[in-house]
């Protein structure tokens, strides 16, 4: 597959992608809205008004989840938008997205451990935060494709 093939078939797939993304936050905004359950992964209840360290490691856990789940959307909805404009996904701004969104990820995962574990007295390690990692290799993958890229351009 030669280089133009290539890029537009991945700016087919990013667009695809983003207007996925955009369906699946409009249905969850519909849900939220609507009062109906659609998704509900984390609940916080403060039954007492005595807080205990645990209780704002919890909050704090929680909080961290939340925004870097909305990081993460945002940077990934950002990610997309890029590699459907973009003439090559091999620049810095990508690299720095994807690197983003790996660290997001990773924190999410964090977070939702830390939350479980003060909640239920468990530890559940998930995949989430090996995709987070890869990701994160991805990033580096792309810095070195955006490096070849340029020698490439500069020798012709």
């Amino acid at each position: 597959m030669d280089k133009k093939q290539l890029t537009r078939k991945i700016q087919r797939i990013s667009r695809i992608s983003l207007i996925a993304m955009v369906a699946y936050g409009a249905l969850n905004i519909f849900g939220m809205l609507s009062g109906s359950e659609i998704r509900k992964d984390y609940t916080l209840h403060i039954d007492h008004h005595n807080f205990h360290v645990t209780d704002i490691i919890y909050l704090a856990a929680f909080l961290a989840i939340f925004f870097s789940v909305v990081a993460g959307f945002v940077t990934a909805f950002m990610l997309l938008n890029e590699l459907g404009r973009r003439r090559t996904p091999f620049t810095r701004k990508i690299s720095n997205l994807l690197r983003n969104l790996g660290i997001y990820m990773i924190i999410t995962e964090i977070g939702k451990i830390i939350c479980i574990f003060i909640a239920a007295r468990e530890i559940r390690v998930d995949l989430f935060w090996f995709a987070g990692l890869v990701l994160y290799a991805f990033s580096l993958v792309f810095r070195y494709g955006k490096d070849l890229q340029k020698l490439s351009d500069e020798t012709l």
